[in-house]
């Protein structure tokens, strides 16, 4: 058992959030700062992201399928979407 706490490389992020849940955030914080505790909100926060961007992730892999059967389907359709060198997708309306 290691006696040193691991420092776990962060990075400041400023999003907005309701209105309510800000301020039962900050009441809930109040509250526990009576009970000499301090909120374990990061975690939190890194948990529902982590979730979040899962289905994120997937959602974009799903599109990209998509995408790519489209475009071997439809190979000379003018609205379709071609995946360019730097793996951004890009109408043929875009190319020169």
């Amino acid at each position: 058992m290691s006696v040193f706490k691991e420092t776990l490389e962060t990075k400041r992020v400023i999003f907005n959030v309701k209105l309510e849940l800000a301020e039962r955030l900050e009441k809930a914080k109040e509250e526990a700062k009576c009970f000499g505790k301090k909120l374990d909100v990061d975690s939190a926060i890194d948990k529902a992201l982590e979730k979040f961007l899962k289905k994120v992730e997937k959602k974009m892999q799903e599109l990209g399928k998509e995408l790519r059967i489209y475009s071997k389907t439809y190979p000379d359709s003018t609205d379709t979407l071609n995946d360019n060198s730097e793996g951004h997708f890009q109408s043929q309306f875009d190319r020169n």
